[in-house]
């Protein structure tokens, strides 16, 4: 039996489909607390079980008899140690054989100065004392978040990727290939004790993200600077309405101070860890833009306007 939590999440959901294309899926517990929401997973024969991080005796009941399991960092800011400690806890109590956990690119280094690892430093460290057999996919920035970040959209109709903090270059990673990459440490083992950098094929800054933009869409994109003032009015704008309501002056610092940390070069690291495990290459950030859709109405708008 093949443990995943927080399969109703996006990386949970990937890892699971992946899963099931290397094993019986009968083989496959998704853990969720709504197990209504993935309804299309159960329908693949996977078997979905209502457990918590926050209910160790469910987690207890939903992961006994587990050959190995999948712990993805959960998004509760101030309570994560805490959750993953107790889920660590009742694996190792389970006899689970393997645990796998979802960290970040170099989250053990105690110099990073990124505050986002702080969370994931301390749960690799209460895993590695844990004493069960593990393994740590350390992932990169998803390719997926950029947009929260950058004006993409703007970009590819304005021919400029603006932005004020450029220089950083960074490996990003789509979801789908870190699920594909714990999938095969899922299905197949091994990677014991291993600390795995998941990462795309090669760090862009930010004239590389707009290089990638005009490859993947045909329209000619470059990067130019932007001013700090006039960065952060755009960037509250695209700020989520959950990420406001938490107080979007403590949200601004933070997305800055994190790509000051960018331009210093600490998620500079670029491994072929995807192509070795899953044995393809990763996707560029160039295929992710022409394969996720993310542009067809800019594409439509441009049309319309011309």
């Amino acid at each position: 039996m093949i443990v995943i939590s927080g399969a109703s999440g996006r990386l949970g959901r990937l890892t699971v489909r992946h899963l099931s294309e290397r094993v019986d899926p009968s083989r496959i517990v998704a853990l969720t607390r709504t197990p209504e929401k993935i309804a299309d997973l159960a329908g693949l024969g996977v078997r979905v079980r209502q457990a918590s991080f926050d209910d160790t005796e469910s987690l207890a009941r939903a992961i006994d008899g587990a050959e190995r399991m999948l712990v993805i960092s959960t998004g509760t800011l101030g309570r994560r140690v805490e959750q993953h400690a107790g889920a660590i806890d009742v694996a190792v109590k389970a006899g689970v054989g393997h645990v796998l956990y979802t960290s970040m690119t170099r989250a053990g280094e105690p110099g990073n100065p990124l505050a986002i690892l702080a969370d994931h430093r301390d749960t690799e460290r209460i895993l590695a004392d844990s004493g069960v057999p593990f393994t740590v996919l350390r992932n990169s920035v998803y390719a997926d978040m950029l947009s929260l970040s950058l004006p993409l959209d703007r970009a590819v109709e304005t021919g400029v990727l603006a932005g004020s903090s450029g220089a950083g270059h960074v490996p990003y990673v789509t979801r789908s290939d870190c699920a594909a990459v714990a999938a095969a440490v899922l299905a197949d083992g091994g990677h014991e004790g291993q600390f795995l950098d998941v990462t795309g094929p090669q760090a862009l800054d930010h004239h590389g993200i707009a290089a990638a933009l005009s490859q993947a869409t045909g329209r000619p994109v470059r990067y130019e600077p932007q001013a700090e003032d006039e960065a952060r009015q755009e960037l509250v704008a695209r700020l989520p309405p959950e990420v406001l309501a938490k107080g979007a002056e403590a949200a601004l610092e933070s997305a800055f101070r994190f790509w000051g940390h960018v331009q210093d070069g600490w998620l500079d690291v670029t491994t072929h860890t995807v192509e070795r495990l899953t044995g393809r290459p990763g996707t560029t950030l160039a295929e992710f833009f022409a394969t996720s859709g993310m542009f067809d109405a800019t594409a439509a708008r441009t049309r319309e306007g011309s």
